[in-house]
């Protein structure tokens, strides 16, 4: 029981107040039924704790183990003054004694329904104007917490990772459209209750970094562009509840995870956090217009590519070198460049921020990533960049709840990108529409500015950004690339939806309401990738997108095929393209650094494979394309000269000489079914079946049946770090599979050995009852490969007569040599795929018998049997 005190403090603004009427007992309840505990004044560690987290809390395969880079430095805090805290979470019978019209919000999309669940659906300013009410109805200074004050509390004491210790009860863990009720999980010492999990609560701070040192009473940054969040909610990993972890978002926002909590006492007087200093892409920016004199634009010009995504190796936060992707660039009015970006570990998850990069005007190298727009433990997809043409550069930026459901912000710069206004929500998050904005952005010839976005439709503002309609029609496909024609119709292309075997066209000819569908001239794209689309200013429409054996005609007139890369060219309204070529210097082959820095080759038939393409044309003509990594300039004239004749195809790759290795030194037996093998194989697929399901059974104690006769394909792939994740392409690396195929169905895939090196690098086999085949197509995820990607490396054979060993023997120079038994049947290099963590994989089509005996990898370098 905590000791008795007296409750001495005088609170100078409320004199009037009687003595008497200003509580003085440990606890109290006031006129709307709230019930409060009284925190004495104490010196805590704000921050992270210093001792790495248990291993099973971290997110995003250990790299936060140490936490997040915004709870660091951690430094001592005094709170010098004692006040009151709710020991719940405001509920929604308590609010809307405030506020009547909030039952409107009242089981939207599931949540918070009755009077005992935790108000959500509520901004900053709602929660502000709550204690401002409830401070006048009975004359006491009610309030939001500061953030030091949030954590004291919440620690209660403590300097473990949860109040509960460094383990969090699974009570506190609520999952989706679980009741919100406030108090049904045990209190901490101090008697609060749901200060881990329930809903996240505002408190009265802007987000800004900590500083290091001792602080008396803290209130954070004078401003910013984000309020404080605190706890943690439903529907989120228990990483995020943690003591120390610290979220946020803007102060307008209303969405179904925050709510608050309030607190009774004078605000501390401490003054604000210093301001940050400007980042890099902010410093010695000319404010001078460019002077617009570029290349000759008669002559075929080309430069690129150069790296715009320059972040150091091992970085965990605000940047991060894992993953970089989603591009979009827009000129500046002095002829400067700007190139934003997603950075992150993985793409779905709440650390994910907006990068910048700034290319000086007449420079060639980017200068190094700097945060641009990061939301605290928000996933903040999609942006957008676009320069006006009159001096202004819009932003748009997604804000996440998780990585769906967004609102739309918008913020806009007249310095050239140096500051910018303070963000306005112009669209709130959609239970229909996940408001993902798309980077073609551009004005109407009636003045509107259009905005694509996922979920297949556009915005149109008519004010400058002020207020936004959304028409009802639907594009076809995703990622979409919109422009406008000469007559003023909307014409598009899209990413999936494909007709006839093609990208699909959307053409609008009432701004959006209605739209019509065609089967576009180029091959259809798939994951990884998006489409560029815009109208150049000299006319035509120009486009860039990804092909693979794309016949082009060259310098020589004759055709020749092409893959990766390529832009094309439309004098007729996107009715022909005959001016195509890829995206490539021409010159001798070369490895150059795609997504996330994987090496690919660069050559007269081979240019980029993969990225979120990005596109502006600045002011002296040049075009500029970026792709998840890489700056490409050129003009139009480049665009409208045949490519040069490629050379003969290289030779196939040669056989080399490995060394043999009969037995490989990691070895799953598949006598122990998938789930339960310290590889932690994971089942996928199928009817997501647990592993004892009628698809996989042991058979005489020593064989595992695969049986998919009356079931969808399934795969069974492990990605722990600390087994095929340790992979290294250099070194080369080898697998395989002894298995005997019962039955397969014609013209179908039927056992699959598959194989990631996080680099970029793909090796896939499937065996059927009659051939080994190599998957050789399109850059997508594992589920998708389609048999008719495959080519034939071995046919004409007996699979059914015993158990073989299929092995893929992976050399440095990323070329394959695959063996049946003691046999070599293929060499093939290296298929590329989109970036993910390493693998090991296998599983079988629908319509699959089989016999699988063991699966094993050597990290060591290639072997043959």
């Amino acid at each position: 029981m905590r000791r008795d005190m007296v409750y001495l403090t005088v609170f100078s603004l409320f004199t009037s107040v009687a003595a008497a009427d200003v509580p003085t007992t440990e606890t109290f309840q006031n006129s709307i039924k709230m019930n409060f505990v009284r925190i004495e004044p104490g010196r805590f560690t704000m921050g992270f704790e210093g001792k790495a987290l248990p291993k099973e809390l971290p997110t995003k395969k250990g790299h936060f183990k140490n936490g997040d880079f915004d709870e660091k430095p951690a430094h001592q805090v005094a709170i010098t003054k004692p006040f009151y805290m709710a020991v719940c979470e405001v509920t929604n019978a308590q609010y809307e004694k405030f506020d009547p019209n909030h039952q409107k919000y009242r089981g939207r999309r599931g949540y918070s329904k009755a009077d005992d669940e935790a108000v959500v659906f509520v901004s900053w300013h709602d929660a502000t104007a709550f204690c401002k009410w409830l401070s006048k109805k009975e004359q006491l200074p009610y309030r939001l917490p500061t953030e030091a004050e949030w954590e004291y509390a919440c620690r209660a004491g403590t300097t473990t990772v949860f109040s509960t210790g460094d383990r969090l009860p699974s009570e506190f863990l609520k999952n989706n459209n679980e009741p919100l009720t406030v108090g049904k999980t045990a209190p901490n010492p101090w008697g609060l209750y749901d200060m881990h999990g329930n809903v996240e609560e505002w408190c009265c701070d802007w987000y800004g970094p900590y500083e290091s040192g001792p602080q008396t009473d803290p209130v954070g940054a004078a401003d910013g562009d984000f309020k404080v969040t605190r706890g943690g909610s439903h529907w989120t990993e228990s990483y995020y509840l943690r003591s120390a972890n610290r979220l946020g978002s803007h102060p307008d926002d209303r969405q179904w995870m925050i709510g608050f909590r309030v607190v009774m006492g004078l605000m501390p007087k401490a003054a604000y956090s210093p301001k940050s200093a400007p980042k890099r892409y902010q410093r010695h920016v000319s404010q001078t217009i460019g002077s617009a004199v570029g290349p000759d634009l008669q002559k075929p010009y080309f430069n690129g590519p150069h790296v715009f995504v320059r972040i150091g190796e091992g970085s965990y936060g605000p940047l991060f070198s894992e993953h970089n992707h989603f591009a979009s660039v827009t000129e500046c009015p002095n002829g400067d460049l700007l190139a934003a970006w997603f950075t992150c570990m993985d793409e779905m998850g709440r650390e994910l921020g907006v990068a910048v990069s700034r290319l000086p005007y007449g420079q060639t190298q980017w200068q190094p990533a700097s945060p641009f727009w990061d939301a605290p433990d928000r996933n903040d997809h999609t942006h957008a960049l676009w320069y006006d043409g009159k001096g202004t550069i819009f932003h748009f930026n997604g804000l996440g709840v998780k990585y769906r459901n967004l609102a739309l912000l918008l913020r806009k710069s007249t310095d050239n990108g140096v500051t910018w206004s303070k963000a306005k929500i112009i669209l709130d998050h959609s239970d229909k529409l996940p408001n993902k904005i798309v980077e073609s952005v551009f004005r109407a010839k009636t003045g509107e500015i259009v905005i694509p976005m996922d979920g297949a439709v556009i915005g149109i503002s008519s004010d400058e950004g002020k207020t936004w309609s959304v028409p009802p029609g639907r594009l076809r496909g995703t990622h979409v690339g919109v422009t406008q024609l000469a007559d003023g119709r909307l014409f598009a292309f899209g990413r999936h939806g494909v007709i006839d075997g093609k990208m699909p066209i959307s053409i609008s000819a009432d701004m959006g309401k209605t739209w019509t569908y065609r089967a576009g001239p180029f091959q259809p794209i798939h994951s990884g990738r998006r489409v560029a689309l815009m109208g150049l200013k000299e006319g035509p429409l120009f486009v860039a997108s990804f092909c693979r054996g794309m016949m082009i005609k060259n310098d020589a007139g004759t055709e020749q095929a092409v893959t990766g890369l390529f832009a094309a060219i439309s004098e007729d309204d996107g009715k022909t393209w005959p001016w195509r070529r890829p995206i490539t210097d021409d010159g001798p082959g070369r490895e150059i650094e795609t997504m996330d820095g994987d090496p690919v080759m660069m050559d007269r038939r081979n240019s980029e494979p993969v990225g979120y393409l990005g596109v502006c044309q600045s002011a002296d003509g040049l075009v500029h394309l970026v792709s998840s990594r890489n700056h490409y300039a050129f003009n139009l004239a480049w665009l409208k000269t045949a490519p040069p004749a490629a050379s003969p195809q290289p030779p196939a790759p040669q056989k080399r000489k490995l060394p043999v290795k009969h037995v490989l030194g990691n070895i799953y037996r598949t006598t122990i079914l998938p789930t339960r093998h310290n590889w932690a194989w994971n089942l996928n697929g199928g009817r997501n079946s647990p592993a004892e399901s009628p698809i996989m059974s042991i058979l005489q104690g020593k064989l595992l049946k695969i049986d998919t006769l009356s079931a969808g394909q399934f795969w069974l792939r492990t990605e722990k770090p600390e087994v095929f994740g340790a992979v290294d392409y250099k070194k080369g690396f080898t697998a395989e599979i002894r298995t005997k195929i019962l039955k397969s169905a014609p013209k179908q895939r039927g056992i699959d050995l598959e194989l990631y090196d996080g680099s970029g690098s793909r090796y896939a086999i499937t065996i059927t009852a009659t051939g080994v085949y190599w998957y050789q197509g399109l850059i997508q995820g594992s589920a998708f490969l389609r048999f008719a990607q495959y080519v034939p490396i071995g046919q004409n054979l007996d699979n059914t007569d015993r158990m073989h060993t299929y092995r893929i023997a992976v050399r440095p120079d990323r070329v394959a040599q695959i063996y049946r038994d003691a046999t070599l049947v293929g060499i093939k290099p290296y298929e590329y795929r989109t970036p993910r963590s390493p693998y090991i994989y296998f599983g079988a089509a629908a319509g699959v018998q089989a016999l699988v005996e063991h699966v094993a990898y050597d990290l060591t370098g290639p072997s043959q049997p």
